[in-house]
């Protein structure tokens, strides 16, 4: 609403002042016919047509704060007429408003239709050019979600080719932007082609689809070699080089998209690389060192159980330690403090031959003040063995593991007189 504020507030007139006592419904009535500006380029002017567009903007902001969108969208065809507005102070905030505005109306209002949105993103385009580019891609999405692809492609086709004078950063991107989908809406159209095609198929249908391919791949191509986070057209690309069984160029073009400095951070990027591994039969080598970059960059990620079981495979002091290290960081998040499977990964870890023991040991004397206060406080115990009672038996196992005497008060809370089935959990005989 702060573009709505900024142009209610343009003036200070005496719209809300006391002797004002005019009601809006009183001065507007449906239809409204604003009074039309005067030509007028110089200094800003407080005129007649700007104090009843002000009200009409205001009757539709209180029509959309109290969600009733079909009052909104009355008055917005009054307000719409604002863009006739010659005043160069004034014309830039009331176009945004207005965009914005009317999107957001159609989009709650029960009764409007794929043409409604089409009248107004039309409208829109043609009354300035400095969002012309921002209002094609809304609009390409709007008609993806009412699966009008063919039309998408075509809007996002057509604002591809449009200029206008000298081009700023901000249009660099939203250029980048419009080519990018452009790409992207030739992949989902192959996709759907692809997955209804038949051995009867014609040849015209083939070389279509072989067209939309080779549309597809080449933009999607083009787009993410350049610095971005890319995720939904790199998957896309990714999709179209396996359908096409060059895997050695699809497991290039992730790594590139993840260890590649010049582009941002990205921690999807090595999630989508450990799923591409994994899918492929990668050595276990290669999806530790791909989990253990993951692990730097979100400590906290649910890939990292994944990570410890690959680590507790190995068989190794090192990768024992390191198992024990990331399954007692991922533990220390509020998020994943009660998750069964992660007590349980630590427990396995635990279990392990004694002479790992001191190992622990050491880890545990560097976490105790830290594990005691945030899992084991008396209420905490209490609530667990009342609400979860696996989760605290297994909490309960690694307790006596990690050397804690579980014989004073705070540890007797658990529920006596049951059989101890944590280790059955652990085994994964108890469902």
């Amino acid at each position: 609403m702060d573009d709505i504020e900024a142009e209610l507030n343009i003036s200070a007139a005496h719209f809300d002042s006391p002797g004002n006592e005019t009601t809006n419904e009183e001065i507007i009535k449906n239809p409204l016919h604003i009074e039309a500006p005067n030509k007028y380029y110089g200094q800003s002017k407080e005129t007649g047509f700007h104090r009843s567009s002000r009200k009409c903007l205001k009757i539709i902001r209180d029509a959309m704060l109290h969600h009733n969108w079909q009052k909104a969208a009355e008055y917005f065809t009054s307000y719409i007429q604002t863009l006739e507005d010659t005043t160069v102070t004034r014309a830039l905030l009331t176009r945004d408003v207005t965009w914005r505005l009317g999107a957001e109306i159609l989009h709650h209002l029960t009764n409007a239709s794929i043409d409604d949105f089409n009248a107004v993103y039309e409208i829109m385009k043609n009354t300035g050019v400095s969002n012309y580019a921002k209002i094609c891609l809304e609009q390409a999405f709007h008609l993806l979600l009412n699966g009008e692809s063919d039309e998408a492609k075509r809007q996002l086709s057509s604002a591809s080719h449009w200029r206008y004078g000298k081009r700023t950063d901000a249009q660099s991107l939203e250029m980048k932007l419009i080519h990018a989908y452009c790409g992207f809406l030739d992949y989902f159209i192959w996709s759907k082609k692809i997955s209804t095609t038949s051995e009867t198929d014609d040849v015209h249908s083939l070389n279509e689809i072989s067209m939309y391919f080779r549309q597809a791949s080449v933009t999607l191509s083009e787009i993410i070699k350049q610095p971005g986070i890319w995720d939904p057209f790199v998957l896309s690309y990714i999709t179209m080089l396996e359908h096409n069984n060059s895997i050695d160029e699809a497991l290039k073009v992730l790594q590139n998209y993840a260890y590649n400095k010049e582009f941002p951070s990205n921690p999807n990027a090595h999630v989508y690389l450990y799923q591409f591994l994994k899918r492929h039969n990668a050595p276990p080598s290669a999806l530790i060192s791909s989990l253990r970059i993951l692990h730097s960059v979100v400590p906290s990620h649910k890939l990292m159980l994944d990570f410890c079981s690959l680590l507790l495979k190995e068989h190794q002091e090192t990768a024992m330690k390191e198992a024990l290290l990331v399954c007692m960081d991922l533990l220390e998040y509020s998020s994943w403090k009660c998750d069964r499977d992660a007590w349980k990964c630590l427990l396995k870890i635990l279990q392990r031959p004694k002479n790992e023991h001191n190992m622990v040991k050491e880890e545990w004397a560097v976490r105790r003040s830290l594990w005691m206060a945030f899992h084991f406080r008396p209420y905490i115990i209490r609530m667990e063995s009342q609400k979860d009672v696996r989760l605290w038996r297994i909490k309960e196992r690694v307790l006596k593991l990690l050397g804690e005497d579980l014989h004073t008060e705070d540890f007797r809370k658990s529920p006596s007189g049951q059989r101890d089935h944590s280790e059955d959990y652990v085994n994964g005989s108890e469902s």
